[in-house]
């Protein structure tokens, strides 16, 4: 089991975890490294709030091992997906996300067997999955990414067949997953970027689709409204614009342009993590009747529509989805993490199975 203690991380033996009332604990079996979870471990990213020592990490692909007394669904070997996101049963609004940001304990998924709160657990279609659509346990691992990315889309955004969406920068892990997911429900698609390769690489990928469109952008906010505008059909503005700036940047860099090409009554979805601030014209939101919102994680309607269009193959993960899958055991902790922060981003996804 990985321990990350403030100097160091490494592999300990821990006593085996007991289900209770309302828990369940899983055997882990895949358990996703993200390219920044180097620098959330050894604590470069304080944003994150660890309190140490703690098994790190959050969410997994696992099998039941058993549930507690109150369990009236789950059964032991039920293949599972966890969803780190835990609410305060007794106060929703105070919530963790358990191995990542916030609580403590020996609570991630970097161990062997986990116990987890019952509600986090969906059960999948193992023979569907695995059998029928030939998913290795590790590649559905992707649930995680995905169900972020549509909850951003659908749930805060309300994105609808047909509608235009601005997402920005459209480059990095979270931001790709948005665009390819955003096609698939049917929307037209206008990436932002700086750079013309990437962009160009991300529309050769997801197969030159006539509905994605995008715009390299150049620093001047009055410049790049113009070609957000025109890129959108019939220079008619967009319903959303979804950001996904990085946590290493201080504030949103496309935030003003893609602001303006917003139309009536439609939709800023924040999904990004910049430490600063963003400047919202007052008087062009007012009148525009725009709606800004955050979105952390998902709710557990947005996790059960991602797992359906899985299940039913129309969104490809893994190696199906064009993915480069890497798997390392939990020795192989450090390893795994340099090899993520190195060669990780969409398509290209790490994992650890401590148990294989």
């Amino acid at each position: 089991m990985a321990s990350t203690t403030p100097n160091t991380n490494r592999v300990i033996d821990l006593p085996m975890p007991q289900a209770g009332p309302g828990s369940a604990v899983i055997k882990v079996l895949a358990s996703l490294i993200t390219p920044f979870s180097k620098y959330i471990h050894d604590g470069s990213l304080a944003v994150y709030n660890l309190t140490l020592p703690l098994v790190p990490n959050p969410g997994n692909i696992g099998r039941v091992h058993s549930a507690g007394p109150d369990s009236v669904y789950l059964k032991p070997g039920d293949l599972v997906y966890f969803n780190p996101w835990i609410k305060a049963r007794d106060d929703p609004t105070v919530s963790i996300i358990q191995g990542h940001h916030g609580g403590e304990g020996p609570n991630g998924s970097l161990q062997q067997y986990q116990k987890v709160p019952l509600e986090g657990l969906f059960v999948l279609d193992e023979a569907r999955l695995c059998g029928e659509l030939g998913y290795q346990l590790a590649e559905l691992k992707e649930i995680a990414l995905q169900s972020m990315v549509y909850a951003a889309l659908v749930e805060a955004g309300s994105l609808q067949a047909g509608d235009t969406v601005i997402i920005g920068p459209a480059t990095g892990t979270f931001s790709s997953i948005a665009v390819e997911v955003a096609l698939i429900l049917g929307a037209n698609v206008i990436a932002l970027g700086r750079s013309k390769e990437k962009l160009g690489h991300l529309w050769q990928t997801l197969g030159n689709p006539d509905r994605l469109k995008y715009v390299v952008m150049t620093g001047n906010n009055d410049v790049d409204f113009a070609a957000i505008l025109k890129a959108t059909p019939n220079g008619a503005g967009a319903e959303i614009f979804n950001d996904w700036s990085s946590g290493s940047l201080h504030s949103p860099p496309y935030f003003s342009a893609a602001f303006r090409a917003v139309k009536q009554d439609g939709r800023v979805v924040l999904s990004g993590a910049p430490s600063g601030n963003i400047e919202i014209p007052y008087t062009l939101a007012m009148h525009k009747n725009i709606k800004i919102q955050g979105k952390l994680m998902a709710n557990r309607g947005a996790i059960e529509s991602t797992i359906k269009l899985i299940t039913s193959g129309v969104l490809k993960v893994g190696r199906k989805g064009g993915a480069e899958v890497s798997i390392f055991n939990i020795e192989q902790f450090g390893e795994a993490e340099d090899f993520a922060a190195k060669h990780g981003g969409w398509k290209n996804y790490t994992y650890i199975t401590p148990n294989l």
